[in-house]
């Protein structure tokens, strides 16, 4: 009887000591819910990680987050960006890497920094000295008040985005901008001196960004000697109206319908004969 009342007491006590362990396990909703974000961006990317505190009723700049301040610019640990390529961050060169993101904000004008420090917890350790950039912004008032901080890629374009902070009724947009295209050419000219050339990819870039449009119809003769499809003819049509040669021009359109009559997609099918018949419209020829 007694070891058995000492075995009960034995599992109360553990029961006991190992409470506050359970407790520790607990989940709670997050108050500033951390978030993480990576999008495509010219030839790499822009990743953000942050944390989105909440008004809960509080009136934010003036009050909650001061003027004249450095601020985390978010929550909790600080505001991280990674560039996967070197960018222009408000007109100012800024090599790839990650940064981390503060702010001092201002009723008619914000400070937006970027520090090399990316170990810091909120903005006590704030050193201006690993400041890599520091651009201005004007802040803009919305009408609609929004709830939870946010961070977000506007605008965006191949080679160029706003990157806008937003909470309460203030927004405030800072552009970034990418220039590949040194890059790119290099890509192109070293790429073509192997046995897997890129002639489409090639000639798309030169039409995208208005080079030589005479170079981009060779390479993309080669695409159609190894492998004519509606699709070739199509873009050949393209860039030979970019070059001004509507006969040509009209020529490869037909050739893409004829082509295209034994495409087994309906949708693909008609959208190629509209495609088309555009741009025989354009050039001025008929069917």
């Amino acid at each position: 009887m007694k070891s058995i009342l000492t075995l009960c007491l034995a599992g109360c006590l553990c029961s006991l000591a190992t409470a506050p362990l359970q407790a520790q396990q607990l989940r709670l909703p997050a108050m500033s819910p951390t978030v993480h974000t990576r999008e495509d961006f010219s030839t790499s990317y822009i990743e953000m990680v942050y944390a989105r505190p909440s008004k809960r009723g509080r009136d934010v700049f003036g009050k909650l987050v001061p003027y004249g301040e450095v601020w985390r610019t978010g929550a909790n640990s600080s505001t991280r960006i990674k560039f996967g390529e070197e960018v222009k961050f408000g007109g100012q060169v800024v090599p790839a890497g990650t940064y981390a993101l503060f702010t001092i904000p201002d009723p008619k004008e914000w400070t937006i920094i970027l520090n090399k420090d990316t170990s810091q917890w909120g903005a006590y350790d704030y050193r201006p000295e690993l400041d890599q950039v520091r651009v201005t912004a004007k802040p803009r008032t919305s009408n609609t008040a929004m709830e939870s901080f946010s961070m977000v890629l506007e605008n965006l374009q191949p080679e160029a985005a706003d990157l806008t902070i937003r909470w309460d009724k203030t927004r405030v947009s800072v552009p970034i901008v990418a220039d590949p295209d040194a890059r790119i050419m290099a890509q192109i000219q070293e790429a073509m001196k192997t046995d897997r050339k890129p002639y489409f990819a090639a000639a798309q870039y030169y039409y995208s960004t208005d080079k030589d449009i005479n170079q981009a119809v060779a390479w993309l003769d080669e695409v159609i000697k190894q492998q004519p499809s509606y699709y070739t003819y199509y873009w050949k049509g393209k860039m030979l109206q970019k070059a001004n040669r509507k006969d040509e021009a009209a020529e490869a359109a037909r050739q893409s319908l004829a082509l295209v009559k034994n495409e087994q997609n309906e949708r693909t099918k008609d959208e190629y004969t509209r495609l088309n018949e555009q741009l025989l419209k354009e050039v001025g020829k008929k069917r």
